[in-house]
C-alpha cells in the first residue's frame, strides 16, 4: 500500500515540474476616446450683415447725410477688402444732404477709382449712387462703434456686385496682367464693362481685364478728419 501511495506522489511531482510558467498578459493599450482627441476647428465664417446693422453703421459714419440705396440688390456686402484680417462693409448709398456730402473736408475719403486722372475731391450729385467702404476695427470688425475709417467711391456702382477672394480673382484672370490687391475684391459690371474694385497702395482702384496695363494709379494725398486736425 505504501508503495502505491509513493508511486502516485512521484507521478504528481513529475507532472507539475513539466508545466512551463505562463507569462502574464500585458494590458491592452488605452485608445484615446473621441473626447480626448484634439480637434482642429474650422474658422467661423463671418455672419451675414443684417439691414439693421448696416443702417447703424451708415448712421455712425454719415449721421443723416446719406442713406442706404435700396434700388440695388444686393445693396451691401462684407469682406476683408483691405487685407488686414478684419471684415469690412461695402454699402451702396445715396446722398440725403448734398451740402454735407460735398463739404470741403469730410471725415471720409472721397475717391473716383475709374477716372483716368485720380482726384481726391469730387462733387457728388443729387440721387447719385455711391459705394462706401467702412473698414473694420477691433473684435467686432465693421460693427464696432470705433469703425469709422471710410472710403466713398464715385462712379463705381454697377450690377451683379459680388465679393471675390484673391485666389478666385487670380484663377479667373489667369494669363492676364494683374494688379496686387491686398484683400478681397468686388466684382461687378459697370456701364457694360466687367471689372473689379480692389484695395492697394492705400486706396481703392478699378481693374478692367481688357485695359489694365500693369501700372496702378498712385493714391492721392490724405487728410485727417476734422476732429483730429
Amino acid at each position: 500500500m505504501r508503495i502505491v501511495v509513493l508511486l502516485i506522489a512521484l507521478m504528481l511531482c513529475a507532472c507539475n515540474s513539466s508545466k512551463q510558467p505562463v507569462a502574464e498578459a500585458l494590458p491592452a493599450p488605452v485608445q484615446p476616446s473621441p473626447e480626448s482627441t484634439p480637434i482642429q476647428l474650422a474658422a467661423a465664417s463671418a455672419p451675414v450683415p443684417k439691414q439693421s446693422e448696416v443702417q447703424e453703421a451708415v448712421k455712425r459714419v454719415f449721421k443723416d447725410a446719406a442713406v442706404i440705396n435700396t434700388n440695388y440688390d444686393p445693396s451691401f456686402l462684407s469682406g476683408d477688402f483691405n487685407g488686414d484680417g478684419s471684415q469690412d462693409l461695402a454699402v451702396i448709398l445715396k446722398p440725403a444732404k448734398l451740402d454735407v456730402m460735398n463739404q470741403e473736408l469730410p471725415p471720409w475719403l472721397m475717391r473716383q477709382p475709374r477716372a483716368k486722372v485720380p482726384r481726391t475731391h469730387v462733387r457728388i450729385e443729387k440721387d447719385e449712387a455711391l459705394l462706401a467702404v467702412i473698414h473694420g476695427f477691433g473684435a467686432n470688425h465693421w460693427r464696432d462703434p470705433d469703425a469709422t475709417q471710410t472710403f466713398v467711391l464715385k462712379d463705381v456702382v454697377g450690377q451683379d456686385l459680388k465679393v471675390h477672394s484673391l485666389t478666385e480673382f487670380v484663377t479667373a484672370n489667369s494669363g492676364r496682367k494683374l494688379p496686387r490687391p491686398q484683400g478681397d475684391l468686388i466684382g461687378e459690371t459697370v456701364q457694360g464693362s466687367i471689372g473689379y474694385l480692389y484695395y492697394a497702395q492705400a486706396t481703392y482702384s478699378w481693374y478692367d481685364p481688357k485695359t489694365f496695363t500693369g501700372v496702378e494709379n498712385a493714391p492721392g494725398p490724405f487728410h485727417k478728419p476734422r476732429a483730429t486736425r
